[in-house]
Order: structure tokens, then sequence, then C-alpha cells
């Protein structure tokens, strides 16, 4: 009897320490060993990181070696951890994925071009700022977001740069803001996309940010862009904060228009309007009255 219950206490024990050795080694880092293919298990230290176990708090997913990783239109993982990108690493996203939280560390850049990235809302809170779903975008991290259709849930602090590149992104936050970093809104030919909140509820806080669009890509005419659309209380930031350049030399010019309602219910919204410049108006309209007299004769 006494030896059962020895070999039955150890029984336990191992079975233990192997449950929990596989909690602890939930964290996983790229160590691109077989390919840059962000899905193939061989490339982490603990399998894919769609297949990780989540432990609630050690569920860490790391790029930090400097590589390029590629998440392909193809992926189909899982994913419960929180993914993080720095040490010179990018990583270049074109799938439709969801992970608990995303960190953009200090030189590490994420490039979102296609599909649809998701952090989930994990709050119970309405406004979302649980401690999980989260968005960081360290200094000298960039987020840059050129296509696809993506919602970020829950809390963000950005620290770096959340840059937007030409028209062809659908961008939703519960939290646009909270920071002291840089949006920057780079046009492409027709456009460029703007950042609006989640329906509902969503906190615009901007104040403390400097944006900087660059519209010298832009070859439209007289048009509206909104940049931030942020449907609740928060605050904008002032138009000194703000750096426009590229839209006066070719035949543009442009306004901004800043509503800040921090009680409700309006929107604050931040809106860039392209005008035509005086002298480019009068040309359009010299060259309508010799259209119309050309056909008079």
């Amino acid at each position: 009897y006494k030896l059962m219950k020895i070999i039955l206490s150890n029984a336990l024990f191992c079975m233990s320490y192997i449950l929990s050795a596989q909690f602890l080694s939930a964290a996983t880092t790229w160590n691109g060993g077989t390919s840059s293919n962000f899905g193939t298990a061989g490339n982490w230290s603990n399998n894919s990181p769609g297949n990780a176990a989540d432990d609630g708090s050690n569920n860490l997913a790391t790029i930090n070696n400097g590589n390029t990783v590629d998440l392909p239109s193809d992926y189909t993982g899982t994913n419960t951890y929180n993914l993080a990108v720095g040490g010179n690493s990018t990583l270049n996203a074109s799938a439709n994925f969801t992970a608990t939280g995303l960190t953009v560390q200090d030189t590490g850049v994420v490039n979102l071009t296609d599909g649809a990235f998701t952090l989930p809302k994990t709050s119970a809170n309405n406004n979302g700022q649980g401690s999980n779903g989260t968005l960081s975008i360290q200094n000298g991290g960039i987020l840059n977001i050129s296509g696809g259709s993506h919602i970020f849930n829950e809390r963000s602090t950005m620290n770096g740069t959340f840059r937007v590149t030409g028209s062809n992104a659908s961008i939703r936050m519960n939290q646009i803001g909270g920071g002291n970093g840089t949006f920057d809104f780079v046009f492409d030919a027709v456009g460029v996309s703007g950042v609006y909140g989640n329906l509902g509820f969503s906190w615009l806080s901007i104040g403390a940010s400097s944006v900087i669009v660059d519209g010298s890509s832009y070859t439209g005419g007289a048009a509206s862009f909104t940049l931030f659309d942020g449907h609740g209380a928060g605050n904008t930031p002032a138009a000194s904060n703000f750096t426009i350049t590229g839209l006066g030399d070719e035949g543009v010019d442009w306004t901004l228009d800043i509503t800040n309602n921090p009680n409700g219910p309006l929107n604050d919204t931040v809106i860039l309007n392209v005008i035509p410049e005086p002298s480019t108006t009068i040309l359009l309209g010299l060259g309508g009255l010799a259209l119309i007299l050309r056909r008079k004769k």
C-alpha cells in the first residue's frame, strides 16, 4: 500500500510538472529556421504561435531577430497569443488573422497590406479598456496599413508611428490614439484612407499626437478626406500639430476642419479639404470660355 502511494504521488508530480512546463513554454520566438513563412511550425522555438498553449499570461509570440517574416493570404492558424515585433524585424501580413494583442517595438515594422487583422474585444467595459486585446506602438516602431479591412478593439498606446498609405484600407479602432506618437497619412493618386471609431463607443484621444500628411502623389481635384472620426468623447490636436505637404504643388491647396465635442453626442472629426487654387480655378474658367467661343464660331 505504501509503495502504491509513493508511485501514485510520483506520477501526479510528474504529470503536474509536464503540464506546468507546457504552460510555461507557451511563449514562442521566431528563429526562421525553415523559411520566412509565419505559419511554418519549424520557424518558431515552440511550434507555430497559432498552436501555442494559452495560459492567459505567457502566450507571447516574438519576432525580434532582424528577419522579414511573411504572413500570407493562405494562412489559416487559430491564434491565441500576443504578437510582438521588434529588433529591426518586419512582418508583412496579407492574411485574415486574429491576435489577443499587437506590440510594435522599437525598430520593429508591421505592414498590413491586405486581409483582415482583428484585435478582439476582451474587456467587459463598454469603452474596451481592458488589459488584453491591446495595440501598442512603441517609440521607434511603425505600423503601416495600405490595404485590407482591420479592426482594433480594446485600448491602444501609440508612441511610435501609425501610418496609413493610400486609399485602399478600412480601419476601425475602439480607441484612436493614446500617446504622443505620430499619425502619418500618405496620399495615393486618388486620396487616403481615414481612421474611424467602431460603431457605438469609440474614444478619440489624439490631442498629444503629431499628424503628418503627404499629398505629393495626389492628382485628383477638389475633395474632402476624413482623417479621423471618433464617434465619441475625446480630444483632437490643434492645427499646429499638423504638417501638410504636397497639396500646393499640383494646382490644389487645402483647409482643415477640426471638430472637438468632448461631451458628445456629435462626432470628433478631422477633415482635410482639398480645394483648387484660385489661379487654377481662373484657368479652368478661361478654358471653358474659350471652348464656348470656339463652338459659337
